[in-house]
């Protein structure tokens, strides 16, 4: 994995910026950099070295007259393929890495060349011949690619922070990205925390252009998954089918020159991918867990008996003695370059520290669950789709006979005003409500950001969903949230916060099941394919039972996180408590302290809070913490 950076357009003094670039990006490529300029334009690199070792395989890179050139973070898989087609069509190749194959594909392709590729990754490519500048990203988002666009000079870079280097940049913060960002804990593209600073989407492209006026440039999307379930498919067809999906995508995915790995967390995902890639490999796969020392958090029972089962080398790596302290929490969310507020975040990180030490390529689980509808939220709408059919009195006579259990502790004392809320929903807000960890009432209390658009317009369907004639409800439900989950969440958070943990320690990741034809698949799949009344991921599950110990196989899901209260130690909560609730923090700006004081003081002082769990607790004080560093104090 690398990192790219550069611009196009007018900066004065921009040997001395380049240097600033590199080394902002020296963790993603530590392995060397490479700059190309021209009078007009700069592109740089920094290297990860996974394939092509050689000098060959070195960016910027070229096609033979050296008039198209390229800068490229992430994978083709399909690498090979396209390379043949291209000696065909006479194009002469120096080396054999997957990078090279991009400047002589747009010379055939032009822009719409990314239709082509397959794989993870976060591109540039500048055509000296007309000065133009074109970037683009993978269709799920898995690497990032960022751009601020001037009138004089538009610039990009893998991360946020090469850009906060430049001059001219409108670093003010964005209200409307602080406002989303306060219901979901990450920011969504196209937003970013700063106002002239955005993020290109999933499967979007960037066009740019020098002229006599400066640069002009426009984003387009070039490709925009859709649904259409297959209400042919049997239980039976659909295993078989994943399989082959999941086998052949491992396959392409396991091409290394350097030392590889699998992340074997326990779960159903990444327990799959290891069994296929052990395969692959006649019996030469390692494999790694991470064991924490609270019972609750650790699944190295069932990675053990995966590794057993199929024979890898495994490793389990402890997780004593990785506490949380002010420094490190800090630390780590100053270098997503923007708030950010997925706890999990500490986790992987401190997975991908310990799994460095060992290999330089891993191979993850992540995308199983937006593929094959892995998440409660599956079931639950289900739930709330056939509760819906009762009269609104009836719910509202519930919600209020729940009240008093909820004071006792029975329940969750926020079910009977989640009850109300959804009782009248459509579809859109019942997704909202799902997926936002803060609900409206308690967003709207905390934000005093009054120009806001509304949060529900990111939840609105933006897909093509081709569901056969007479699909029921929950079908179209079942679709939605899949959209929403592929769209919004895969991302913004969870591909955001692999791709932040894993290149702060120059570890590249590997997600086989966002391969293109198997997430297709898993898009076809009907919902009674993807559910069995609590029991998500049917089609992965029922694989699972064939190739996995049952005990595996039938283990319900488990989040990936970290043990709250035991992790971060007593100096961070106090910190926290001063810097939060302090004279010096500009939350007051654009949140009111009387809605965020007593969370902040609850989670810091080991209290209860009525309807937010101790989690919940902590995740808003790290959503506060991340807006604190952002605006000045830290995050740069």
């Amino acid at each position: 994995m690398c990192g790219i950076a550069g611009w196009l357009g007018s900066l004065p003094d921009g040997e001395n910026y380049t240097e600033r670039m590199v080394k902002a990006l020296h963790h993603r490529g530590p392995d060397g950099h490479g700059i190309r300029s021209w009078p007009e334009a700069t592109l740089v690199h920094t290297r990860l070295s996974i394939i092509d070792l050689s000098p060959t395989g070195a960016q910027p890179m070229a096609n033979e007259d050296g008039t198209v050139w390229t800068i490229f973070n992430g994978e083709i898989y399909n690498h090979r393929e396209l390379r043949h087609d291209l000696k065909v069509r006479g194009h002469v190749f120096k080396g054999h890495s997957d990078t090279e194959v991009l400047p002589h594909l747009y010379e055939e392709e032009g822009p719409e060349f990314v239709s082509k590729l397959r794989g993870m990754f976060a591109l540039a490519i500048y055509d000296a011949r007309t000065r133009t500048l074109l970037l683009a990203r993978d269709r799920f988002g898995i690497k990032p690619l960022f751009y601020a666009p001037g009138k004089d000079r538009l610039s990009f870079a893998s991360e946020i922070r090469p850009l906060l280097e430049l001059p001219g940049i409108d670093t003010r913060p964005d209200k409307q990205a602080i406002y989303d960002f306060a219901a979901l804990f990450y920011v969504p593209a196209p937003e970013t925390f700063y106002v002239g600073i955005r993020a290109l989407q999933p499967g979007e492209l960037l066009e740019a252009q020098l002229n006599r006026d400066g640069v002009s440039w426009k984003t387009r999307t070039y490709y925009l998954w859709s649904i259409t379930p297959d209400p042919t498919l049997t239980l039976d067809q659909a295993t078989e089918r994943a399989n082959e999906f999941l086998t052949t995508a491992v396959q392409r995915q396991l091409e290394s020159e350097v030392p590889l790995g699998s992340l074997l967390s326990g779960g159903i995902d990444s327990s799959l991918v290891s069994v296929a890639a052990q395969t692959a490999l006649d019996g030469e796969l390692r494999t790694f867990n991470v064991r924490f020392p609270e019972k609750e958090y650790d699944e190295t029972w069932a990675a053990t008996a995966v590794a057993e089962h199929i024979g890898s080398r495994h490793e389990t790596l402890d997780m004593n003695g990785v506490g949380g302290t002010w420094e490190h929490v800090t630390s780590l969310l100053s270098h997503a370059g923007q708030p950010f507020a997925d706890t999990s975040l500490f986790a992987v990180n401190a997975v991908c520290r310990l799994m460095r030490r060992h290999v330089t390529v891993a191979l993850s689980g992540d995308g199983g669950d937006e593929g094959f509808a892995g998440y409660d939220s599956y079931w639950r709408i289900a739930r709330i789709a056939k509760l819906q059919r009762l009269a609104p009195p009836i719910w509202r006579t519930g919600a209020v006979g729940l009240a008093p259990l909820g004071r006792l502790g029975i329940v969750p004392d926020s079910l009977p005003q989640r009850i109300r809320d959804l009782a009248g929903a459509d579809n859109t807000a019942i997704i909202q409500a799902l997926l936002c960890w803060v609900r409206e009432e308690e967003h709207k209390s905390l934000c005093r950001i009054a120009d806001a658009l509304p949060l529900r317009r990111l939840f609105e369907p933006q897909w093509e969903h081709h569901l056969p004639p007479g699909a029921s409800r929950l079908d179209r439900l079942s679709a939605h949230a899949t959209e929403v989950d592929t769209r919004l969440t895969l991302p913004n958070d969870f591909l955001f916060k692999v791709d932040t943990a894993s290149m702060k320690k120059s570890l590249k990741v590997r997600v086989p099941m966002l391969d293109e034809d198997l997430f297709a698949f898993g898009l076809s799949l009907p919902h009674h394919l993807k559910v069995n009344g609590r029991t998500c991921k049917k089609v992965l599950r029922t694989l699972a039972e064939r190739k996995l110990p049952r005990a595996v196989a039938d283990k319900p899901k488990w989040g990936f996180g970290i043990p709250v209260d035991s992790w971060v130690d007593g100096d961070f909560k106090v910190a926290l408590s001063d810097v939060l609730l302090g004279p010096s923090t500009g939350l007051p700006e654009f949140f009111r302290p009387k809605a965020y004081r007593p969370i902040v003081e609850a989670f810091c002082q080991g209290d209860a809070y009525p309807g937010i769990s101790r989690q919940g607790l902590y995740q808003r004080a790290i959503m506060l913490l991340s807006i604190h560093l952002a605006l000045g104090h830290g995050l740069v």
